[in-house]
């Protein structure tokens, strides 16, 4: 039975005394892990909980987090995971589209629910991690100790629901996305057999565990019997000094965090040994081709894979470490059992080479969005789905990401991809980040603008960074214009809010593309 509990439940038998969960200097074997999952799932169980119950958890990264994931997957009951960066009324809207039943929070954010639970009646279930009891929430670990430690009793299936996980938002009110325990559990087998990981893996979760990625790396690590290494938050220093400590062998980390770790100062990336890194993974946005060198050079000794995904789909397009280097601003081939689309606006086939929009069909995808039967419509087509994205194919079968279909802008006509441009200034030796958009144009309609972070101490003017894409970018590509900013605006996931830095420059426009 492909269930997440089924399996840690070999797990348990298989590699006992193992570790499974190192957090906070404290290790959980993969006994022990099991032995408190169980206990979690029979409190619930106790408390009536049933197959396909929600239970909203907000936290920052912790060894209870993978306790609840394997408790409440032996029983069928939902996991919702809030981004706990995300205020009241976002919450509030979360766990009542999601029809969460209890909730889950550790204790710095213990104030925050409580604000908004005399409009959650339906809540009955409020435990605090790392926290103590109070009149409204029961400590995490006296729940836990109510519970037995048998297997739990209850009838899951494959295709039951696995996880809700709500979509960043950027535009409109975040979608739950309803992810099956068969379309997890196949994405870790698969992602574990792409990347070469098994028993002997030792992997870091920096990202938020409640992002699709970062989950889904968890999980394929468990699966395979190997060791997680929790960090609580990305800390770069951190993260170099546990590569060494625990000798880690595979991670997942966001470009924003390879970033980080590429500009830490010299002297403490020199301060550890970090040989034992062998298998780096990026998605999230797109990895500048400067940055993917700067990574390699970097971990000298590790193979670098980047992945384009989603929440909905899981994995489906992988560049391999052989290809990364030769193909500029590529995102692979399909992952194993995926099957892809370019479709033009009729929903017909482009030719090779042409420029559509990316619709692909999987084992891994979701079953739907959670009560949006309008946002499933508006995805799915003969059983294909896109999330908006513009791509291309070459003549060797590899697919590269033009943009998001949202973020194209038309400029006398021609159709201008920013990312293509984006690509560019990233390789400019003073510039640290660049988003670039169109702007109001009373000739041709939108023109071409960069938003630009420089570099800590370096000075750029506008004709400079414009100038640098001489040769580089045909003349219509080129920036019209550009502005400089201490930083860019990024939701909770870290991802850049391309709609808040157009919106100041289309607010008193008649007409807004």
């Amino acid at each position: 039975m492909l269930t997440f509990g089924t399996i840690m439940k070999q797990n348990a038998q298989k590699y006992s005394a193992k570790p499974a969960v190192i957090f906070r200097n404290q290790t959980l074997t993969y006994h022990e892990l099991n032995t408190r999952a169980n206990k979690i799932a029979n409190a619930f169980l106790e408390r009536g909980y049933t197959k396909g119950d929600k239970v909203a958890v907000m936290m920052k990264n912790h060894a209870a987090y993978v306790e609840l994931i394997t408790g409440l997957s032996k029983i069928g009951v939902v996991i919702v995971p809030i981004n706990y960066r995300l205020v009241g009324l976002e919450i509030d809207y979360i766990i009542r589209n999601s029809d969460s039943r209890g909730c889950i929070v550790s204790a710095e954010y213990t104030e925050t629910i409580e604000s908004i639970l005399p409009q959650l009646p339906q809540l009955d279930t409020l435990l605090i991690v790392d926290g103590s009891s109070t009149d409204t929430m029961t400590e995490y670990e006296v729940f836990l100790a109510s519970g037995q430690e048998q297997e739990p009793e209850a009838d899951v299936e494959e295709k039951d629901t696995f996880y809700i996980g709500y979509t960043s938002g950027t535009t409109g009110k975040p979608k739950g996305v309803v992810i099956s325990h068969r379309s997890r559990v196949l994405t870790g087998m698969t992602a574990a057999y792409e990347y070469k990981i098994d028993e002997s893996d030792i992997h870091l979760v920096a990202g938020p565990i409640y992002h699709a990625a970062p989950w889904i790396f968890l999980v394929m690590q468990l699966l395979a019997g190997g060791t997680l290494v929790i960090h609580e938050a990305f800390d770069a220093e951190q993260v170099l000094a546990d590569i060494e400590r625990y000798r880690i062998t595979n991670t997942f980390l966001a470009p924003t965090m390879y970033n980080f770790l590429l500009h830490t100062d010299k002297d403490i990336q020199d301060k550890y040994d970090i040989s034992s890194m062998r298998v780096l993974i990026s998605a999230g946005s797109p990895l500048p081709t400067q940055t993917k060198l700067d990574i390699l050079d970097f971990f000298t000794g590790a193979d670098l894979h980047e992945f384009y995904g989603s929440t909905e789909s899981a994995i489906t397009l992988n560049i391999k470490p052989g290809d990364i280097r030769r193909k500029e601003r590529c995102v692979g081939h399909p992952f194993p059992f995926v099957e892809c689309l370019i479709l033009d606006e009729d929903k017909e086939p482009v030719a090779q080479g042409e420029v559509g929009e990316l619709y692909f069909k999987a084992p891994y995808l979701l079953d739907g969005y959670y009560k949006n039967p309008e946002a499933d419509a508006a995805s799915f087509f003969n059983g294909f789905f896109t999330v908006g994205d513009m791509a291309i194919q070459d003549e060797e079968g590899f697919y590269y990401i033009v943009d998001r279909k949202k973020d194209m802008l038309i400029s006398g006509g021609v159709n201008i991809y920013p990312r293509e441009i984006e690509e560019v200034l990233y390789a400019h030796p003073q510039i640290l980040e660049v988003a670039v958009i169109g702007v109001p144009d009373p000739v041709w309609g939108e023109s071409v603008k960069a938003i630009v972070v420089a570099r800590k101490g370096e000075s750029l003017t506008a004709e400079e960074v414009i100038h640098y894409c001489e040769g580089k970018l045909a003349g219509y590509k080129k920036p019209k214009s550009v502005d400089f900013v201490d930083e860019l605006p990024r939701n909770p996931s870290g991802k850049i809010l391309k709609t808040v830095l157009r919106d100041v420059y289309w607010e008193n426009q008649n007409v807004k593309i």
